[in-house]
This record gives C-alpha cells, sequence and structure tokens, in this order.
C-alpha cells in the first residue's frame, strides 16, 4: 500500500506539472457556468449553489474540490445580460488552487437552422488564483525511490486569469420545459503560469479548451425529460478526457443519472426536487431547493485501491418572471 501511496503521488504530480484540468462536471446545467462563463443563468433564473467533491476515499489526501456561486439575470421580456461569481478550492496531496471569479453573459437572438426562439449567449470570465503547494503533506517512504533525492519547496503564488466561452440553445431561455438541443464551447486558463516544486518539475497552469452538447427530450405532454449529454475536455500535450452523461428528471420531483468517463471512471446520481407544494414548503417558500448526490467509482489504473468517490449538491433556485 505504500508504494501504491507514492505512486499515487507522483502520478498526480506528473499530471498536474503538464496540464491543469478542472474537475469534470457530473451534471450539465447546475454548475456549468465554472466550466463555461456562457451558461450564466441559462434559464433566467437566479440561484445560489454549493458543491463538495471527493475522490479516491480510501487514500490519505486524495483530491477533493468544492466551490460556493451564485448566478443572476438581468431579466426583462428579453435577457440580454447575466452575472455570477463563485469561490472554489481544488486540492491533491500537497497541492492546493483557491478561486474567486466573476462571470458575465451576453444573450441574443439568432434564428439559426430555422428555430424562431433560440438563444446564442457568449460569456467571459475574470478570476483570481492563488496556487500552493505545501512540503509537509507530501510524504516519502525509505526504499521506494531508491537513492533520488525528493527535494522540496513551499511556494505559492496568486496569479489572474481569463476564460471565454458560447453557448447555443434551440429554445428561448424562459421555455426550459421545451424538447431543445444544445451546445458549447469555452477556452479556460488563458493566463499560463507555473511554480517550481520539486526536483521532478515545475506545476504549470496551462489553457484548456472543453466542448459539449446534449438533448433534452419531453416526451408529449409528459412531466418529464430525457437528456443525453457529452462533454470533452482537452488540455496541453493532448490530454483528453471525455464524459457521457444520461439523465431522467421528473418536474418539480426528482433526477437520476449514470455514466461514464474515458478515464475508466463510472458514476451514478440521484437529486430531489422541492417546490412551495412540497413538505419543506414552509422553508422554500416561492423558490425551488433542489438537493443531489452522486458516487462514482475507478474500474481502470488504480481503480482496485481507491476506493469510491461522492459529490453532493445544494442548490436554492429563486424563481423570476419577466417584467
Amino acid at each position: 500500500m505504500r508504494r501504491v501511496t507514492l505512486c499515487l503521488l507522483m502520478t498526480v504530480l506528473a499530471y498536474v506539472s503538464n496540464a491543469q484540468q478542472q474537475q469534470t462536471w457530473s451534471s450539465f446545467y447546475e454548475t456549468g457556468f465554472v466550466y463555461n462563463p456562457a451558461l450564466t443563468a441559462p434559464w433566467n433564473t437566479w440561484e445560489a449553489t454549493a458543491v463538495v467533491r471527493r475522490q479516491w476515499t480510501n487514500f490519505e489526501n486524495a483530491p477533493e474540490s468544492g466551490n460556493v456561486s451564485f448566478q443572476y439575470p438581468v431579466v426583462r421580456r428579453q435577457t440580454k445580460l447575466c452575472f455570477g461569481g463563485y469561490i472554489d478550492y481544488d486540492r491533491v496531496g500537497p497541492y492546493t488552487r483557491g478561486t474567486i471569479a466573476g462571470t458575465m453573459a451576453y444573450k441574443m437572438r439568432t434564428r439559426w437552422f430555422g428555430n424562431r426562439d433560440d438563444v446564442l449567449s457568449l460569456g467571459g470570465k475574470v478570476s483570481i488564483e492563488q496556487y500552493r503547494f505545501d512540503a509537509t503533506r507530501l510524504t516519502a517512504f525509505d526504499g521506494v525511490l531508491g537513492d533520488r533525492n525528493l527535494q522540496t519547496v513551499d511556494e505559492s503564488f496568486v496569479t489572474p486569469n481569463i476564460s471565454l466561452g458560447a453557448y447555443y440553445v434551440s429554445v428561448s431561455d424562459f421555455y426550459s420545459f421545451k424538447s431543445h438541443y444544445y451546445f458549447g464551447f469555452a477556452a479556460n486558463n488563458l493566463v499560463p503560469a507555473s511554480v517550481a516544486v520539486t526536483n521532478a518539475g515545475n506545476i504549470t497552469n496551462t489553457a484548456h479548451a472543453n466542448i459539449h452538447a446534449g438533448y433534452r427530450h419531453f416526451p408529449r405532454r409528459s412531466p418529464y425529460y430525457i437528456e443525453p449529454n457529452i462533454f470533452v475536455s482537452y488540455a496541453y500535450q493532448q490530454a483528453v478526457n471525455v464524459m457521457a452523461n444520461i439523465r431522467y428528471e421528473k418536474v418539480n420531483s426528482y433526477w437520476l443519472s449514470a455514466g461514464a468517463v474515458s478515464n475508466g471512471q463510472f458514476f451514478g446520481q440521484v437529486g430531489f426536487i422541492f417546490n412551495d407544494r412540497s413538505f419543506l414548503g414552509p422553508l422554500v417558500k416561492d423558490g425551488i431547493l433542489r438537493i443531489g448526490t452522486k458516487v462514482d467509482y475507478q474500474v481502470a489504473g488504480i481503480g482496485e485501491f481507491a476506493g469510491i468517490g461522492y459529490e453532493a449538491y445544494i442548490a436554492y433556485v429563486f424563481e423570476n418572471e419577466p417584467y
């Protein structure tokens, strides 16, 4: 187990030294604007969200992340501006990244592909990020590395960053309960930065891109939808991660989803939706409370030793109506 733990650490260091990718999202609409700023407030409701994630629970100092966010649309008959912001942390053993970010999206009608009520959203994100390598959280075991000296340096730095994105949906952003398709593209971490942490090399924050697409299908007169979607992340030195997901949601009741990632991970998710007609009505009032959890398992690579991962999600959606 000691050898496995050290191999895990060296694998993580080798990975982040070449390309720091954002953690993959487990569902499409909840916190998508973290990965593509054009997804800020896509349905003209403003909301507050918190997410906590932990991977590979059998390992000490395993990867963990979380964020607290909000999204706010400036609602008129046709919404043109949306604003968002979040505080995020991402930690892998001795390596930590903290982020404070603000996003803005501009929406317009395009009538592309024969759609009369479609929406094209263009977005941008400005962030301040702190990167830190804490040598006190790094452990090496005698005899595993032989005569190799693993020299460590405690170092941290703060850097600004920017991201850009675009998102297209085939229906009006006031009609989320109608069958539609969507696709988007984002370029993240456009300001490169690096910090020297070991004799193995530097941790480098490099630019990377992602694309996503899907289709939300409402059967005729049915209070539910089925939504297959795909997310692809591309980073420096051709590091590609692909996630396919299918989701079932009963409106104002619950959702279920399951999917697989190209790194050998499988996951499932369940969530519940509470409105003013639920038993939490006095607490929820005019909004909607969404609570969900995700469980994942790695079947390739270190999956035999890593254990399960989990993610917890909670959001309060404030119901907005156009003026």
